[in-house]
């Protein structure tokens, strides 16, 4: 048939071919091309189907690593999933049509032309959904971690003119012709107060995608700006060097609409060198920038319109000093009160300072202080705030708190990390009788506490960190300098000035040194930190030959050649190292560091850990994270380390029983470990009853995805997360379970319910938990039995996602029994088909 019509057709016009009869052939020949097109069609879907499967891997590994899926993707996959059961459902009408007519004798060309044009145009369909999927990579971002955003300072009944400095930004940030614009006031007046309003009402109004700021401090770290800048985007730096990431950041923010406020600028600040967008190049991105003066704003950086920051008006004053202590309403306090108020000349910093000071004080500390005020009348105000912030610090009965106090300039930036403050003070032996880390980490704390009692430091930006004011910076590293002649670097220093016999702590930027002298002549120096800024730096053999005395040592982005490691050789007296984002080759010279106890290479670049570290008998601490390129820990290393206290490993090592490497059992050999953090990929290598009998702090991964929350959105010392694909493998660590406090569970097989039975789990194995995730336990029926009445009593937060058989949250209870949720504030459940709801029965849930 199909070759008569075809001869039939060539003896005709070209026109009648196009417009009448090749449309005929066509459907005269679906009824004789059913079977190839039907496995055409079937070719098809087989080809979208391995597509499909391989993209749904790839987006379950991105959503295991916390990664957000592009929608494009979502939409592909669920498209694909429902274009492949229709076309299945197709090609099992081909039964259909084998069917034949006219008492069997005639195929039954009806049924095979429809199921042949369908086929045939589904083929198409299937064709072109396949060459869509080349277009989908990348599949997923990294998504912006919680944004720190303080809570409103300015509420109806406080500072009426913040509020309306507040309303004129905003209404700045809404101009299109304004891309850059500045606040200026004094030091203490409430610049960054007002950066942080401006950031909470920024996002509370959705202006922005999303909203930035970044303190920028007198000696601007470009790496640490471009960091907190790319954090909140999700962007992760491929360069290593700041002029790549300036490049990338400034691709980043060409795509989307930014606030970014630069907070505590001194001078002025190359956005380009940064990476981001000025002048006619901004795009979306708007920049608010706060200085201490207007020349910096409107000469420096070019603001379009700068806001000046003027003092509290004297209703203001006196309003937010009875807020911040109570007791300035007493009768017997108000006239004395109200003097004080006055005195503080309308600066919130200063305001605040006294008014803490003066808490559960009696009357004789509110009128010697109004005399101490009384007396600077005739100074600058900025003489009386560091008169006041000085008395601070002299208040402080705790001699610790002070050594602290006087440490935290040495890190040049406004935020800090309490880590670096604990091996700071560890390193100097700050704390008398304190033999341990963990009781010196509890110490730091402490001490962090009563400072912040005091105002003399603030929390920090993010979880882990502290912040300092910059004007009470600067008046700690005055008082440091006098009383502990320590020295930081905040301008350009000559190898002449490195030469100060009385200097003990000093720290340094590459960007402010113009050489480096042979030898450093500070002999009575106890702590050095250099921020290089130049994995090239070149540091002369003998740098430290007269600094033997040396205790805390702390390189940033150093390149350790030669004749630098052969340097460390004379810091016999060395008790901390810390080598951060370095490049480490051979360090067989550390074994020369018989006194270090602690140690950390953390983002640094090596391959092998040195064998030499077994000669650190000493060592307390040792802290491997986030070095990504370590392959080699040489086995019986890690044991012989005897007194090591703490392990930090995660983001690094994968390399465990390797031939030649350390094993994890290696690890039980260490009878003072406390705190321990490792990742370990393959399950199998789990040692039978792997527990620690004096671990009080841990972060055990076990699989081969990330965290999306617990240790890192939520402070938390205990966490465990495991990927198993036998709940049999919980027999080696249930004892973590007895004091996890985050437990997050991804693809675990065989578990019906979480207090599952290998032997019943102890009701109360899980009163410490407070965060809880699971993921693709396919197995899982219900959390939680409704026995366990009262075993959850930490619980705050609940997320369950992609558990195919999940029926309840909470299985099987009798009727009028009651089970406690008493902190539970979160409940996220997705992905779960058959969930029929919170309760599989009568039992009452109560959630107070």
């Amino acid at each position: 048939m199909e070759t008569i019509v075809s001869s039939l057709v060539g003896l005709l016009t070209d026109p009648i071919k196009q417009y009448v009869v090749t449309p005929i052939k066509q459907h005269i020949s679906y009824s004789f091309t059913c079977d190839s097109n039907v496995q055409r069609l079937h070719d098809e879907v087989e080809q979208l189907k391995n597509k499909r499967f391989r993209l749904q891997q790839s987006v379950d590994a991105a959503t295991r690593k916390g990664d957000e899926i592009y929608p494009n993707v979502t939409e592909w996959l669920s498209t694909a999933a429902k274009d492949i059961e229709e076309a299945e459902e197709l090609i099992h009408g081909r039964e259909e049509a084998k069917k034949k007519c006219f008492l069997g004798f005639c195929p039954n060309l009806k049924t095979r032309y429809q199921l042949s044009k369908k086929a045939y145009k589904e083929a198409s369909v299937k064709g072109k959904l396949l060459q869509d999927a080349q277009g989908l990579d990348p599949i997923s971002f990294s998504p912006s971690p919680p944004q720190i955003i303080e809570d409103n300072k300015y509420g109806r009944d406080a500072l009426p003119s913040r509020r309306l400095i507040l309303h004129q930004i905003m209404d700045a940030l809404n101009d299109p012709n304004l891309n850059i614009i500045g606040v200026y006031g004094l030091g203490g007046i409430g610049k960054t107060t007002l950066a942080n309003e401006i950031l909470r009402k920024a996002a509370e109004q959705k202006l922005f995608g999303t909203v930035i700021l970044v303190a920028v401090s007198q000696t601007p770290d470009l790496r640490r700006i471009q960091g907190e800048i790319a954090d909140p985007l999700g962007l992760e730096f491929q360069a290593k060097e700041v002029p790549g990431r300036a490049r990338e950041l400034q691709q980043a923010l060409n795509k989307v609409k930014v606030l970014i406020i630069l907070d505590d600028l001194w001078q002025k600040l190359d956005l380009n060198a940064v990476g981001i967008p000025s002048g006619d190049a901004c795009g979306g991105c708007k920049i608010l920038l706060t200085s201490r003066r207007k020349h910096v704003l409107s000469n420096e950086m070019c603001t379009q319109k700068e806001f000046p920051l003027a003092v509290l008006e004297p209703e203001e004053t006196w309003r937010l000093f009875e807020m911040s202590v109570s007791k300035a309403k007493d009768p017997e306090l108000r006239a004395i009160a109200t003097e004080i108020a006055k005195k503080c000349a309308g600066l919130p910093l200063l305001i605040l300072i006294v008014a803490t000071d003066l808490r559960n004080k009696g009357i004789h500390a509110w009128k010697d202080k109004l005399i101490q005020l009384s007396c600077l009348e005739n100074k600058e105000i900025y003489e009386q705030v560091n008169e006041v912030i000085k008395s601070s610090y002299e208040n402080l009965i705790d001699e610790e708190a002070k050594s602290l106090f006087l440490l935290c300039p040495q890190f040049g930036n406004p935020n800090i990390r309490i880590q670096d403050l604990l091996v700071y003070c560890a390193g100097l032996g700050l704390f008398k009788h304190m033999d341990s880390i963990e009781g010196a980490r509890n110490r730091v704390l402490t001490l962090i506490d009563k400072l912040k009692d005091e105002c003399l430091l603030l929390d920090g930006d993010k979880a882990g960190f502290i912040k300092i004011h910059d004007l009470v910076r600067d008046i700690a590293l005055t008082i440091a300098s006098d009383v502990q002649h320590a020295f930081v670097s905040t301008s350009k220093v000559t190898s002449t000035e490195l030469r100060n016999k009385d200097w003990t702590r000093i720290s340094l930027r590459c960007s402010d040194i113009a050489e480096l002298p042979e030898v450093l002549e500070c002999p009575k120096a106890e702590l050095f930190s250099l921020f290089a800024e130049d994995l090239n730096l070149d540091i002369p053999n003998s740098f430290f030959a007269e600094v033997t005395q040396l205790k805390v040592l702390h390189f940033t982005e150093v390149n350790f050649v030669f004749g630098f490691r052969s340097s460390l050789g004379f810091l016999t007296s060395l008790q901390t190292l810390s080598l951060e984002r370095c490049r480490l080759d051979n360090l067989a010279i550390i074994a020369e560091l018989k006194q270090l106890e602690l140690l950390s290479l953390a983002n640094s670049s090596m391959e092998e850990l040195p064998r030499e570290i077994k000669a650190l008998t000493r060592l307390k601490l040792l802290d491997l994270r986030d070095c990504w390129n370590l392959q080699v820990i040489p086995a019986n290393v890690l044991s012989n380390l005897c007194l090591l206290e703490e392990l930090y490993m995660l983001n690094g090592f994968h390399g465990w029983e390797l031939e030649g490497n350390a094993s994890l059992v290696e690890l039980k050999n260490l009878s003072h470990l406390t705190t321990l953090e490792i990742e370990v990929e393959d399950e199998k290598l789990l040692p039978k009853d792997w527990f620690f009998n004096g671990l009080q702090n841990y972060k055990i991964y076990v699989g081969h995805f990330h965290l999306s929350f617990g240790s890192e959105e939520y402070e938390s010392s205990r966490v465990l997360q495991l990927e198993l694909t036998s709940i049999g493998l919980m027999h080696r660590i249930k004892e973590f379970l007895k004091g996890t406090e985050v437990l997050h569970l991804d693809e675990v097989k065989g578990i019906e319910n979480l207090l599952f039975d290998y032997g019943q789990l102890e009701t109360d194995s899980l009163g410490k938990l407070r965060f809880l995730e699971i993921r693709n336990c396919h197995s899982l029926k219900n959390l939680f039995p409704f026995s366990c009445h009262k075993c959850l009593p930490q619980l705050q937060k609940i997320e369950v996602e992609s558990c195919d058989n999940m029926e309840a949250i909470v299985g099987e209870g009798s009727e009028g029994e009651v089970m406690e949720f008493p902190q539970l504030t979160s409940l996220k459940l997705e992905h779960l088909p058959h969930l029929m709801g919170f309760c599989q029965t009568s039992g009452m849930i109560v959630f107070i």
